[in-house]
């Protein structure tokens, strides 16, 4: 009886360590560029550095990330970055240089 309680307490503070690690910023929904976003994307002389740039065309705030497939390393993402109505922003990233460089560039967005 013991074991279960000691058990169950666990699994509760486990639980609980969980759901407060839950940003609200995470929470929101990602979605792709939509015909509010007017976004462009482009790759470094390198080979290896790419950039989202995004256009916010909507009547509230966004956020949005670059997502960078790199070849034969890790894909990696750019930095959240906000952006007003009618402003635009640039989100970059790197892949690493055991890999083989970008291999494509979209972006995440989120509405604010």
């Amino acid at each position: 009886m013991r074991t279960r309680r000691r058990a169950l307490a666990l699994w509760a503070v486990l639980s609980l360590a969980t759901v407060t690690q839950l940003s609200p910023a995470e929470a929101s929904v990602m979605r792709p560029p939509g015909g509010g976003e007017a976004c462009t994307y482009s790759v470094g002389s390198s080979g290896y550095e790419a950039t989202a740039v995004c256009k916010n065309n909507n009547n509230h705030p966004i956020e949005f990330r670059a997502v960078i497939v790199c070849g034969l390393s890790w894909d990696t993402t750019g930095g959240w970055v906000t952006v007003p109505p009618g402003k635009r922003r640039s989100s970059s990233g790197l892949c690493d240089a055991f890999g083989t460089g970008v291999g494509s560039v979209s972006v995440d967005v989120r509405d604010l």
